[in-house]
């Protein structure tokens, strides 16, 4: 190579050190970028009191997580004024609300009088109930009786505590100074302890009943018949606060409220008994009866199951499941409590 050749090469590598240098040096010069050194009119001003979020999950779904929040933030039940309008149009409608009545702090003895029927003796296991007859009596006991209850009898009271659930058992008492045969069909379940019962038992030759069971009615106030006794239940459970008056005579006593759901034949509801109200011999049970079908249905007051002396339905139809009239009330009149005519 010649010399004029030689010096034209080193110029150019002179002058390609001299571009390649400077660009080194300025790439090893790394400035950190922060919002200080960003002009003040590209920065977004963040509201007071908001702190924005450093990380981010990218396996996260921005919008289904705004669906979840916006979920989140609706009531799951329903709003207090919402809740106060339906209540509304189903007190408006008649048959939708029907209220609990509360229980009697207290209640009477129960009372009974034997005709030709078994009288029906409802037990409540492990709870003593007491059994007052006309008269001193023996028992006829089946022999393993003692396995599923315990029965004493002094004088003219019989105790009875049940171990266990049972259903009927027949039991015969006699009375020591007639000799008069009183059958009785205990039946066991579990529930609450239940008043005295009184038997009285009824001379077929003056028709009339035993000198125990007229002096009880004597020391009793003038009786409510059957329509007085259903027209105080239904007032009770419908009536305002300020209606709800007392009717002479008539006395609340204590009934179980568990569910009954095979009271009406044929008819699916759930039926809870309310109350239970007491005048002279008769007794009345309000029943709340609720549609479970999705049709409306009639109550079939022939289908009740029991022994009843008069059942009134406060509605004849109720509509169906979920509407504001599926629920209504049937009032059950019998001449024993509410269990004892339950067959």
């Amino acid at each position: 190579m010649s010399t004029t050749m030689k010096h034209y090469a080193c110029s150019a590598l002179t002058a390609a050190l001299a571009l390649v240098l400077p660009l080194a040096a300025a790439a090893q010069q790394v400035k950190e970028l922060n919002l200080n050194s960003v002009p003040p009119d590209l920065v977004q001003a963040q509201p007071a009191g908001e702190q924005r979020s450093t990380s981010v999950d990218l396996g996260e779904d921005i919008q289904a997580g705004e669906q979840g929040a916006a979920s989140q933030a609706r009531p799951a039940t329903v709003a207090p004024a919402q809740r106060a309008a339906q209540a509304a149009r189903r007190q408006a409608a008649g048959a939708g609300e029907v209220r609990r009545v509360s229980r009697p702090a207290g209640a009477g003895a129960e009372r009974a009088v034997f005709q030709r029927e078994p009288v029906r003796v409802q037990l409540s296991v492990g709870k003593e109930r007491l059994i007052t007859l006309p008269a001193p009596a023996g028992l006829n006991l089946p022999t393993d009786m003692d396995q599923v209850a315990r029965i004493e009898t002094i004088g003219s009271t019989i105790y009875v505590t049940p171990l266990v659930a049972f259903t009927p058992i027949r039991i015969v008492a006699e009375l020591i100074d007639t000799g008069q045969l009183v059958p009785f069909d205990f039946v066991a379940a579990a529930g609450d302890k239940l008043p005295e019962l009184e038997v009285s038992v009824l001379d077929p030759q003056v028709g009339a009943a035993t000198a125990a069971g007229d002096e009880a009615k004597k020391d009793e106030p003038q009786s409510a018949d059957m329509v007085q006794l259903t027209r105080h239940a239904a007032r009770q459970l419908y009536a305002p606060r300020r209606l709800a008056w007392a009717t002479p005579g008539v006395n609340q006593v204590a009934v179980a409220t568990d569910p009954v759901p095979r009271l009406i034949r044929g008819l699916n509801a759930d039926i809870v008994p309310l109350g239970q109200w007491k005048s002279g011999p008769l007794y009345v049970t309000a029943v709340r009866v609720t549609n479970r079908s999705s049709m409306p249905v009639e109550i079939p007051l022939e289908q009740v199951r029991g022994r009843w002396v008069a059942a009134t339905a406060q509605h004849g139809r109720i509509g169906a499941a979920g509407t504001d009239t599926d629920t209504t009330a049937v009032y059950l009149v019998c001449d024993r409590s509410f269990e004892s005519c339950l067959q």
